[in-house]
């Protein structure tokens, strides 16, 4: 029977246990169709899994992202935890600099000490991002169980894509971002009336909804954040989103200042501690989005295909 090694990462994490699952399989002689990647995927059952398919001549890594639902051009987390992968088992001298090819293009990712890769902070450069319409308060408050005075209006509800779409919310505080709990059917009927659904979403992808407050848990970090998708007829809760993220700081960037450098915590609602680390800046309407974390393994072995 044949095998192929794979490795189980947590992503955006400081110690293990915390931060975002990833599996990472190594499928370099391509013996995996996308029907069988999307199964494995399935099985492990975390957000994502990827799959490195090749070494290219320049260096390069070609990596495909499943999530449990269908294959994604771009994910956050995957990529940095790839990266991990890459850096300890595929390159023979430590390189402050990897890219990925992935479907949504080259991302590169940063190492700032590839010589201790466990105490090292994995960055990657986001696409540039592609803003969306705003949507109504009152609009949102009902399809998302939301009480008008827990929405901070002083911030558009804007969607933003650097990979994967997101709609951006604000809310006023913790207490009003720890009550939402959302129903999948409200949720999956406000998304196919604005188009943001991935049967009649130009990107064939269902938008994903990233709640923020400025109020944090830990006087450290600058905002509070939790992310949910549909996926399945079911509404998800991720532990730590890099594309969400990316798309938030993008967010920033255009409402909040041309240049940004915040900690974001994700994941405390889940027991799953993650901290993000965002740094950007807009000139022109050229962005420069910049979003690390630490890396944390967890567990190898072989996968029986």
């Amino acid at each position: 029977m044949s095998a192929i090694k794979f490795y189980i990462l947590d992503v955006f994490a400081k110690e293990k246990y915390a931060g975002n699952q990833l599996a990472v399989f190594v499928d370099l002689e391509q013996q995996l169709s996308s029907e069988r990647m999307l199964q494995i995927t399935r099985e492990i059952n975390f957000a994502e899994s990827t799959f490195i398919r090749s070494i290219e001549a320049d260096g390069s890594f070609e990596v495909r992202i499943f999530t449990t639902e269908y294959e994604v051009p771009f994910a956050g987390h995957p990529t940095l935890g790839t990266t991990y992968i890459l850096a300890k088992h595929f390159i023979e001298k430590p390189l402050h600099k990897i890219t990925l090819r992935l479907k949504k293009g080259d991302i590169p990712v940063e190492i700032d000490h590839p010589e201790k890769l466990n105490e090292s902070r994995f960055t990657m450069q986001q696409a540039q991002p592609d803003f969306g319409e705003s949507y109504n308060a009152q609009s949102v408050s009902e399809a998302f169980n939301i009480p008008m005075n827990s929405l901070d209006i002083s911030m558009p509800i804007q969607h933003v894509n650097t990979g994967l779409p997101y709609l951006i919310i604000f809310l006023k505080d913790l207490a009003s971002i720890e009550k939402v709990k959302l129903n999948n059917e409200k949720v999956e009927q406000f998304l196919k009336e604005q188009k943001l659904y991935k049967s009649n979403n130009k990107l064939s992808l269902t938008t994903s909804l990233f709640f923020v407050t400025r109020e944090t848990i830990e006087k450290e970090n600058d905002y509070h954040t939790r992310m949910f998708v549909l996926e399945g007829d079911a509404i998800w809760e991720d532990a730590a989103t890099g594309s969400a993220n990316g798309c938030f700081l993008a967010y920033l960037l255009k409402h909040e200042g041309a240049t940004q450098s915040v900690i974001v915590e994700q994941g405390f609602e889940m027991n799953r501690k993650s901290i993000l680390y965002l740094n950007g800046e807009r000139n022109d309407n050229q962005y420069k989005l910049k979003v690390g974390g630490q890396v944390v393994p967890v567990s190898e072995g072989m996968w029986s295909i």
